[in-house]
Formats: C-alpha cells, structure tokens, sequence
C-alpha cells in the first residue's frame, strides 16, 4: 500500500492562521461599523466580543447622523422607538441629525431633543 499524503483541505486547515477579531485597530473597526444601518450596529457587532460591543456602545461618530428611515417598516414600532432611543444615547450629546419616519412619536422626539447638545437648523436634520 502506498503513502497519500493528506486531503489539501486538511493541510489548508492546518495552515490557516488563528485572529483575534478584538486586536483589530479601533478606526479601522469603526469605519466597517459606519457602513452598516443603526439596526445592524445595535444588533450585531456586539455579539462578536467585548472590544467590538465597547467601540459599538461608545464610539460617538457612529451616532452623529442617524438614519432609521424604513426601520418602522421592518421591527415593530416599540422595537424601532427602543433602537432610536439607543442611538441617542450612544451619541453620548454629539448627535447632528436624525431622520425617521413611521414610528415616531411625540415622546420620542421630546427624547432626542433633551439629549441633543447642538441644534442645527437646514434640511439636514429632521425632528
């Protein structure tokens, strides 16, 4: 009988190099964040490790310019008002402008208001 040498998936697997996801460089993590919609940020990098849900939770240039146009459409209108009030509060005051559509409430935008240090008037901010 004669010597196979191993499958190449296996040698391929053997040669693959371990990461550790939470050494990569913070501005190179936030820039990946600020690609995706607020949802997927509240969702989704915090479930990777503790680096990734600290930089997700407290890195306030995600949360300057918040979009959830079109979330009413997809979460429930609790699960969407929770969601904005989130990104509010991980603004951490440095929000410039919001913009949401069906599941805002009166409450909600009494909320954001509170918690907005600057104001700026003009068609980028819509309360």
């Amino acid at each position: 009988m004669s010597s196979l040498p191993p499958p190449a998936s296996s040698m391929a697997e053997a040669e693959v190099e371990a990461r550790d996801w939470a050494e990569m460089p913070s501005d190179a993590l936030a820039a990946v964040f600020g690609k995706l919609d607020v949802a997927e940020i509240l969702t989704g990098p915090g479930l990777v490790c503790r680096a990734w849900r600290r930089l997700a939770a407290t890195d306030p240039t995600l949360w300057r310019r918040v979009d959830m146009c079109h979330q009413g459409d997809l979460l429930e209108t609790e699960e969407a008002e929770a969601m904005a009030r989130a990104a509010v509060d991980r603004a951490a005051g440095t929000m410039e402008a919001f913009w949401a559509d069906t599941f805002v409430t009166d409450d909600l935008l009494r909320y954001i208001s509170q918690r907005i240090k600057r104001y700026k008037s003009g068609n980028d901010v819509f309360l």
